[in-house]
């Protein structure tokens, strides 16, 4: 019998989440393809990656309501699922829903902590307790802790984070204006010997104190800010006018969105963070510093789907300028969802291999990939390439090198 792969989702009511239980519910029996998972393709074939049947899925949420409440809610809002499908999957939800905990009190702003909360330390300590209840549960060799919750104020990093022992401090201190509820569930998730995926922008295990903590525990992670819409296209675009030696003078970008992710960013402290991932990967892929102004704007009408447009100012021979526009209209959930099972898959397979800390192969994936300076989508899809190629190549080296030739050109 195949053991089961646990999958803790914070923020397990939102849309991304329910869009990915039903997605996978929908793929495992049959009644919709692979299409928008990467580890579909035929390179990732011979990696033995986890299947989607065997990965349980559970979770936490801050927000009253349950999986089949919120799924039913995406169906009627944004209709992205037919009710048909909604209704094949129901046992599938029902089965998640006794997986995921409610609890309101795991949730601070650093710019205005609550006293009334209780500290630090017993906060973290809940956190650990959902997560071994659920690790008991089923009884996971292995758990990956998925952070899907909306985008929060980020704490003042100081020489306190990059300390192990002194962020622990930070903790028995009861300083939540330093540590934010995504930092928090680091700790924990890390501490109970979870592998990490932030798909927000979120600071996340971008912090050299909970790096230390991963490398003792052993585990691997990724992050941040999952690249779905209009960064992506940027990151795909920009090399173009690189290479052909078009100086951009000015790239700028408008975004409606009207989801909870859209109510959310339309708090400047929130979307600080965001704005900030996606205005900073044209000059790394350029060079140079250009313009390059985004605005993030709630339209509640939109739901689910969003709308980016985006006007880009170049130059080319003798200085002649030009200009290229382009409008990307799409479901962010439906881009977001298959591309964190496909992080699942992926972190998971580093741990069965023994791999632990920061994962840069999956840069691709991400606005402001942990520890990877490069920003162009091909290059960064080029380093996943170069890694499925590695480990294909052992897997063909352990069964004699027999089908070592046929595997390289499956690539």
């Amino acid at each position: 019998m195949v053991s089961k792969t646990g999958v803790f989702i914070i923020g397990a009511l939102g849309d991304i989440a329910n869009t990915l239980f039903v997605g996978c519910s929908a793929i495992r029996r049959g009644l919709v393809s692979g299409a928008g998972l990467v580890t579909d393709l035929t390179p990732f074939a011979d990696l033995n990656l986890v299947a989607l049947e065997n990965l349980e899925f559970g979770g936490h949420d801050i927000a009253e309501g349950s999986v089949p409440e919120s799924a039913d809610r995406i169906y009627r809002e944004s209709r992205t699922f037919s009710r048909e499908i909604l209704d094949a999957v129901q046992a599938d939800l029902q089965r998640i829903n006794g997986n995921v905990v409610i609890d309101s009190s795991l949730q601070w702003n650093v710019l205005s902590p609550s006293d009334r909360l209780p500290p630090l330390d017993a906060l973290i300590e809940r956190m650990r307790g959902y997560l071994r209840g659920f690790i008991d549960k089923f009884g996971f060799d292995r758990v990956v802790l998925v952070n899907l919750t909306s985008a929060e104020p980020n704490p003042p990093l100081s020489e306190c984070h990059q300390d192990l022992t002194a962020f622990e401090k930070l903790l028995s201190e009861d300083r939540k204006d330093l540590i934010s509820p995504g930092m928090a569930w680091v700790y924990a998730g890390f501490s109970e010997g979870c592998a990490y995926v932030n798909f927000t922008p979120n600071l996340g295990a971008n912090v050299a104190a909970l790096q230390q903590l991963a490398e003792g525990k052993g585990v691997s992670y990724c992050g941040n800010d999952g690249k779905t819409g209009e960064t992506l296209v940027k990151t795909a675009l920009a090399p173009m006018f690189a290479c052909r030696n078009l100086r951009v003078m000015s790239w700028e970008g408008y975004n409606l969105l009207g989801n909870n992710d859209g109510r959310t960013l339309n708090d400047p402290d929130n979307s600080k963070a965001k704005i900030g991932n996606k205005e900073a990967v044209l000059e790394r892929i350029l060079g140079y510093p250009v313009q390059a102004g985004v605005s993030i704007n709630f339209v509640p009408s939109l739901g689910d789907w969003k709308t980016a447009w985006d006007l880009i100012h170049f130059q080319g021979f003798m200085d002649v300028p030009m200009t290229m526009q382009f409008t990307w209209q799409g479901c962010d959930s439906i881009l977001a969802a298959p591309l964190v099972l496909d992080l699942i898959r992926l972190i998971h397979f580093a741990g069965c291999q023994g791999e632990s800390g920061p994962t840069p192969h999956l840069a691709s994936f991400f606005k402001n990939p942990i520890g990877v300076a490069e920003q162009s989508l091909s290059a960064q899809f080029g380093l996943l390439l170069e890694y499925v190629e590695r480990h294909r190549s052992k897997i063909a080296a352990k069964s004699g090198g027999k089908n070592l030739a046929g595997l390289r050109a499956a690539t």
